[in-house]
């Protein structure tokens, strides 16, 4: 198993290393492209997919659960019984969203698109309605392999499937505009879909989708389960999804660009940081099914998930600045002063994933779709508030506040409801991450301004020298004794001459 996480993170951390380097290098093409506006109402038309993409809201999981359990326990005849099932149930609810986002689509006015690209967003999304249903589909097989614990091969075919968009965006869109995005996005998804199903049937010869497999009494255990995801993802979409939105209604379609830069950015960021933090729901799964106490096991993986956003965070933190005026130019301003701001949201979302994964695990994730839903409420009356006094800023203070509020204080609130768990180390890391992720960051991006030549070279370089500093500071200050022999000891086993007794 510890084999399979390790070649897991490896496999997402270079997916998502591909998946930025294409991410910054089609951004600016973008926005030369198709200027500020078309670009704007692509960014929209991208957040209201996320609406009713099933990817975001998390459907998987119950899959996810159902299937370990059964893998757990070697029937195969379970497997296959879950996998039909949650065809179905997927199907029946890609097809119910998809409905409502082409009823959406009738409408732009109501999201602030003006009468000028009212056509082309909503050709869009009716075009992109089919994507959604692709999406729902294929969170059976996403299940599968996390069951299985083959982060690696989702993680291979997301890769392809990047690089294959990105080649069809720069041929198609010089021509075709935003609907050159569209059919880039529709073309390199079916491509990645039959890999998914090919790869399943030859990961797992067994699996089998046949009607007699379809059962009521397992589709009513996954509706009971995913429920409660369903909502929550809803609640988390609305927080993570209404930005662009908000923006558009409270200020301009032009302004979406810079509030997506420095979101993009964090978001980024956070892909590096999933690498490590998203494995590990299937070991909380299987230690329940083993029933093992899990409150050594939480806290560890809490701490190594805040040790590895801290990192990251500081790193953005500190060269975020210099970047953005290298990539994009000194018009994108702004969006420093939103990325420092959205960095303490992402930082509040590293105790989210154990915490989570423990409940999830537990079927005790209940409440936390009511919680989800009232830090977006939150989120979005903060965000209305905040910017009449600080314009654009207001929305990203807005945003911090509702994470906070959900990713950690209504978290862990939930966490000592079900478990008696000892939080006060990870609650304590939380905070010294917080404290050294601003105080490193800002001494860092002074040092930056005050002493380098504004170039990509001297950008390259500094982060080369700095980051080790980041990363044995953050290694010193959060890891618990414990915690800093065992990753000295996994070093030392790589690295024999390092090797402690």
């Amino acid at each position: 198993m510890k084999k399979q996480l390790l070649t897991s993170s490896v496999f997402r951390l270079l997916e998502n290393i591909i998946m930025v380097t294409i991410a910054l290098l089609l951004t600016p093409f973008f926005i030369n492209t198709l200027g500020n506006n078309d670009y704007g109402l692509w960014l929209l038309t991208l957040s209201i997919l996320g609406w009713f993409n099933v990817v975001d809201l998390g459907f998987p999981s119950a899959v996810q659960r159902h299937i370990t359990i059964a893998l757990e326990k070697k029937d195969t005849t379970q497997i296959n019984t879950v996998f039909s099932t949650s065809i179905v149930l997927f199907g029946s609810l890609g097809g119910l969203s998809a409905i409502g986002l082409l009823v959406l689509a009738q409408y732009p006015a109501l999201l602030g698109v003006n009468e000028a690209s009212s056509v082309t967003f909503t050709t869009a999304i009716m075009m992109l309605a089919l994507k959604v249903i692709w999406d729902f589909l294929m969170n059976a097989f996403n299940g599968f392999f996390a069951g299985m614990l083959r982060y690696d091969i989702d993680a291979n075919i997301a890769t392809l499937n990047n690089i294959f968009k990105a080649l069809l965006v720069f041929l198609l869109i010089p021509e075709m505009q935003i609907m050159g995005a569209v059919a880039a996005t529709l073309i390199a998804d079916l491509t990645s879909n039959v890999l998914k199903v090919f790869y399943a049937k030859k990961l797992f010869p067994p699996l089998k989708f046949k009607i007699n497999f379809i059962s009521v009494l397992e589709l009513k255990s996954l509706f009971s389960f995913s429920k409660h995801v369903i909502a929550g993802g809803i609640a988390r979409v609305i927080s993570t999804k209404s930005d662009p939105i908000l923006v558009t209604k409270l200020f301009e379609l032009t302004l979406v660009p810079i509030y997506s830069i420095a979101n993009r950015l964090c978001t980024l960021v956070e892909g590096f940081a999933s690498s490590v933090s998203g494995i590990f729901q299937p070991v909380f799964t299987r230690m329940m099914t083993r029933e093992e106490n899990m409150e050594a096991m939480f806290n560890e993986v809490s701490l190594i998930n805040i040790v590895v956003y801290s990192v990251l965070y500081q790193s953005l933190l500190i060269f975020g600045g210099l970047f953005i005026f290298l990539w994009v130019g000194d018009e994108f301003f702004d969006s420093i002063l939103l990325m420092n701001v959205l960095v303490f949201s992402f930082l509040c979302r590293a105790l989210s994933w154990s915490v989570k994964g423990v409940l999830l695990a537990q079927a005790n994730h209940k409440l936390l779709a009511p919680a989800n839903l009232l830090s977006a409420l939150i989120n979005i009356l903060c965000s209305i508030i905040f910017s009449q006094y600080m314009g654009i800023i207001g929305i990203a203070v807005g945003t911090a506040i509702g994470f906070f509020i959900s990713d950690v204080l209504l978290n862990l609130i939930q966490l000592k409801r079900y478990n008696d768990f000892n939080i006060f180390p990870v609650i304590r890391a939380f905070i010294l991450s917080v404290l050294l992720t601003y105080s490193v960051g800002y001494l860092g991006k002074e040092f930056i301004i005050q002493h380098l030549e504004q170039s990509w070279l001297m950008l390259v370089a500094s982060g080369i020298v700095i980051f080790p500093f980041i990363l044995l500071a953050n290694w010193l200050v959060l890891f618990d004794k414990n915690l800093k022999r065992k990753s000295f000891n996994f070093i030392g086993s790589k690295l024999p001459f390092l090797k402690t007794t």
